[in-house]
């Protein structure tokens, strides 16, 4: 090919690649005039830094831009589980990894269940944390993490120095990497399965934990009655599912479309389609028809596109997952209140980091809901077409919801049982709902919305 010729080919090369960049940045703009804000405003955004240049806009609008069965095709495929089991306190430590408290006698259970910290060692976790400003040696990241302690008082203020400057354990995982001494010293990561026992007998799971025979626990839960329903409560938890779809594979599984979607991308998936798929509100009505006198009701948070939870009542027991992050009675994701003061323990360092990073104000516009929840919920913003479902443009997202959780919040409840709090009270699981979402629609959660 002669010179002349590859000059010409050059051209037209960085003529379409022009065009297509324009094409990008023009849907971006485009979408981004035509879409309704949120009501609640923030101005920390998510990062994604390649040497010292934030892409996230960038990547977010390449995405935007993919016709809408690749952008889905594509996230699906990068989120979907990549191997059966997670290893557990047993598998590491030969520990028991359960932790029962009944809830409703002979009716409801938490099951406390302890996994390694697979985010502490995995390169993609660390990845993300750093994205989402999460990344506790960054010394911006450190900057908003002084200034939001800093409205707790002087105790809480001490204690975070003191969380931020205990370099001990992120020194030692750089050093040793993933070994029993490292897993030790991170601490487990812990999921709450709420056990329902139906009016019938037959036994449900939601949000599935890894069940094992080795300690007794199998025994434990299927003395109770046959193990028949698997709920996945939310898109964002579906790491165990594939461990129980081999020990339960005759059991009726109710999930969202998006977390099936996922979990069908997995080699050799043995079920293509979930029974019910509790987002189609045909299948919804069908499931609650069903079960309506067995003890149990579902409710679907219509309008949650970045998980797609459901909330069933079970015997006056909630059970939510991903909708309750810090708690009415001063807690968060399951720790006490304590635990943020002053002399709190070295182990619970980063989950008070967390909160004081993610979850409060001025980082958080509402001071109890972590930032990436109301970048998930905005149209307007960079991560909204990263959600498989994104947010609505017209906002409609944020009322909807609302109005699910209304819906949710108008039953008679006397127990909530969430995957990541663990069982608190009714009037807790209510007014937690309310102070992590009543930002929607301005109004509160806990009344019928005013017109």
């Amino acid at each position: 090919m002669d010179l002349e010729t590859l000059a010409m080919a050059g051209k037209y090369l960085l003529g379409a690649t022009g065009g297509l960049v324009s094409y990008i940045a023009g849907n971006y703009i485009i979408d981004k005039q035509t879409c309704t804000p949120l009501i609640v405003s923030y101005d920390q955004k998510p990062r994604m830094e390649v040497k010292g240049f934030d892409i996230f806009p960038m990547v977010s609008a390449i995405f935007k831009s993919l016709p809408e069965s690749t952008r889905r095709s594509l996230l699906f495929k990068g989120t979907k589980p990549t191997k059966e089991i997670v290893p557990d306190w047993f598998d590491v430590f030969g520990e028991n990894p359960y932790k029962i408290e009944e809830v409703v006698p002979g009716k409801v259970w938490s099951v406390e269940y302890s996994t390694e910290n697979f985010m502490a060692f995995d390169p993609s976790g660390k990845a993300m944390a750093a994205m989402f400003g999460m990344d506790f040696t960054d010394e911006l990241n450190c900057w908003r993490i002084m200034r939001n302690a800093e409205q707790f008082g002087r105790e809480v203020s001490d204690q975070t120095l003191k969380d931020i400057e205990a370099k001990e354990i992120n020194n030692l995982v750089e050093e040793k990497g993933r070994c029993d001494e490292t897993l030790k010293a991170v601490g487990p990561f812990k999921l709450f399965m709420p056990v329902v026992k139906l009016n019938n007998g037959d036994v449900l799971l939601y949000c599935p934990v890894r069940v094992r025979d080795e300690t007794g626990f199998a025994e434990w839960l299927e003395g109770i009655g046959p193990v028949k329903w698997i709920v996945v409560g939310s898109s964002a938890h579906t790491l165990m599912i594939p461990s129980i779809m081999k020990r339960y594979p005759d059991a009726t599984y109710i999930s969202s479309k998006d977390a099936w979607t996922k979990l069908s991308g997995m080699d050799g998936w043995p079920k293509k389609k979930a029974d019910f798929e509790y987002d189609n509100i045909e299948d919804l009505e069908r499931l609650n028809n069903l079960l309506s006198e067995e003890g149990i009701k579902f409710h679907y948070v219509l309008g949650d596109n970045a998980t797609m939870a459901v909330i069933p009542i079970a015997h006056k027991a909630a059970l939510e997952c991903d909708i309750i992050y810090s708690t009415s009675d001063g807690g968060f994701l399951g720790m006490p209140k304590e635990e943020f003061d002053a002399g709190g323990k070295v182990e619970n360092g980063d989950t008070r980091l967390f909160r004081l990073a993610m979850a409060s104000k001025p980082t958080s516009p509402n001071g109890y809901l972590p930032i990436y929840r109301f970048w998930m919920m905005d149209p307007c913003g960079p991560m909204a077409t990263l959600n498989p479902t994104p947010p609505a443009k017209d906002g409609s997202s944020c009322t909807d919801m609302a109005t699910s959780l209304r819906s949710v919040l108008s039953e008679d409840i006397e127990h909530g049982l969430g995957v990541h709090t663990g069982p608190i009270t009714g009037k807790v699981f209510r007014e937690s709902v309310d102070i992590n979402w009543n930002w929607l629609d301005g109004h509160s959660l806990l009344q019928p919305k005013k017109e």
